[in-house]
């Protein structure tokens, strides 16, 4: 099979990680891969096949042009659509499978234009297909699934200027409903979200974001913590977000929840990701390691074996892959119950706060620490979870089947 991956970037979040999987996890099993992003700022040695349509800031000052300046408002973006359609010809391409297409990638019509020339699968991991223009309608009171008729949150990404949320969600409509396209998502949540949009009734799958269970595994904590110097007694908690200040994290509700700990000085919290300032507003007796941005596997891995529980106090998620990170590495995660957190984590292998509130979340850290056998309890029973439900070759063989079945 000769496929092409389509995404808005190659390095970044969640999304970015799953499409770099599937595109070296289809090579592996002998499949012709390529993939076409539309940007890549950090200027990486890409693998082979990999190609960058706005490669030069002359290049993403022309997508500017075209776009509306970074409208995210376009219906066509010609350029890319011109260039992805040379690409399926020259390259005989059997299937396309997108993911992210927004932030001035692709416009909401070229994606159906795409669909009518080469069979299309579409991994929705966000809102965008199914709302005006943002990736996550958190705080809308369900209107992205009648209409947008309004919208109050024009900055949320990617952020128009105008409010013509409801003519985007109606060019969506029209354009995805009529497309020849197969949809996939990452949870059952996310599935419940398709079927109560607009999109109900298209062909969409459920199929669970993944990790290599060979790569990710539990590291020796003792190890770790002789390695980093720090005390065996000490209660390690870790956090982590490309960029915490974004509302959804749950930042807030986390520096609150920590203030509320009793004895701060037997806690130490591990952060990834950008750095903030309300961490520095923590008691002073509450011990903090800055990893900074961790762009390896390796580091990621020793990042979340060191710790004891990883707490993601987000409260939107999709899938949320770095609790599946974390459970691999055989930590436990604390979480909020909300959106996908309850498919991912147990009794057996979490803990889920009764509510979404810092003293929820205060109450469950303190519930986690309360028997340490029971954490290590947790752990192990969080990297089985991982191992038989969220092992790549599972996600793999679910694509490779799908495509399969798509083609014929």
């Amino acid at each position: 099979m000769n496929i092409l991956y389509l995404n808005t970037t190659f390095q970044c979040g969640g999304a970015e990680k799953v499409t770099s999987q599937i595109f070296h996890g289809m090579r592996a099993r002998g499949h012709e891969v390529y993939q076409i992003v539309s940007y890549d700022t950090r200027h990486s040695r890409l693998p082979e096949g990999v190609h960058v349509l706005y490669d030069s800031f002359f290049m993403r000052m022309f997508n500017r042009l075209i776009s509306g300046n970074r409208s995210n408002t376009s219906l066509h973006i010609s350029y890319s659509r011109q260039y992805i359609l040379h690409f399926l010809k020259k390259h005989k391409i059997d299937l396309i499978h997108l993911h992210n297409p927004h932030d001035s990638f692709l416009g909401i019509e070229d994606i159906a234009d795409l669909s009518r020339v080469c069979p299309v699968i579409w991994t929705l991991h966000d809102f965008w297909a199914m709302t005006g223009h943002c990736t996550y309608p958190h705080g809308c009171d369900d209107r992205w699934k009648i209409g947008c008729n309004t919208c109050e949150h024009l900055e949320n990404y990617p952020a128009i200027r105008k409010d013509v949320a409801h003519t985007l969600w109606e060019a969506k409509r029209k354009a995805f409903t009529d497309a020849n396209i197969t949809f996939t998502v990452p949870s059952d949540w996310m599935l419940t979200q398709f079927n109560n949009s607009y999109l109900a009734g298209k062909p969409c799958e459920r199929i669970y974001n993944s990790l290599d269970t060979t790569l990710w595994k539990p590291l020796d904590k003792a190890t770790l913590r002789a390695r980093h110097k720090i005390d065996p007694q000490t209660k390690i908690l870790a956090f982590i977000a490309a960029d915490p200040g974004k509302e959804l994290k749950g930042m807030d509700y986390l520096l609150k929840a920590l203030s509320m700990l009793p004895d701060p000085e037997s806690y130490l919290l591990l952060i990834a990701g950008k750095d903030h300032p309300g961490l520095h507003a923590l008691n002073t007796k509450f011990q903090i390691h800055h990893w900074g941005y961790l762009n390896s596997q390796e580091r990621l891995n020793e990042f979340y074996s060191l710790a004891d529980l990883l707490v993601n106090p987000s409260v939107y998620e999709t899938f949320g892959l770095t609790n599946v990170e974390a459970m691999a590495c055989g930590t436990p995660v604390a979480a909020f119950p909300v959106c996908t957190m309850p498919e991912l984590i147990t009794k057996a292998s979490g803990w889920l706060a009764s509510d979404v509130s810092a003293e929820s979340l205060a109450d469950v850290i303190q519930l986690a620490f309360s028997s340490p056998q029971e954490l290590r309890d947790r752990g192990i029973s969080s990297r089985h979870l991982v191992a038989t439900t969220f092992d790549e070759s599972n996600m793999l063989d679910q694509f490779e089947d799908l495509y399969e079945r798509v083609l014929l």
